[in-house]
C-alpha cells in the first residue's frame, strides 16, 4: 500500500515538471492518510487503484492507437449470464 510520503513526493515534483495534475497508481491500494491527503488535493492529484486502472483501460481500449493495442492484445468475448431466480 502506498503511504502519504509517496503522495507528497508526487505533489512536490509537479511544479518542477510544470504539471498541473498528477496521477498516482497503486496496485495494492493506499493508506488512509494518503487517501485523506489526496482528497484535500483533489484538483492536483488523483489516486487510482487496480480496479480503477483496469476499468479505464477497458473503457478506452478501442480508442488506443493500434501500436499500444498490439502491446496489450485484448479480445472482446460474449458469454451468457444466467438469470437470477
Amino acid at each position: 500500500r502506498v503511504d502519504v510520503k509517496v503522495l507528497r513526493e508526487l505533489l512536490g515534483v509537479l511544479p518542477h515538471r510544470r504539471a498541473n495534475q498528477g496521477l498516482l497508481v497503486s496496485w495494492g491500494g493506499y493508506t488512509e492518510a494518503a487517501v485523506k491527503e489526496a482528497n484535500q488535493s483533489y484538483f492536483s492529484v488523483r489516486l487510482w487503484d487496480s480496479e480503477r486502472l483496469l476499468q479505464a483501460l477497458l473503457d478506452n481500449y478501442e480508442k488506443l492507437p493500434p501500436e499500444i493495442q498490439a502491446e496489450l492484445p485484448l479480445k472482446r468475448i460474449w458469454t451468457l449470464v444466467p438469470e437470477e431466480e
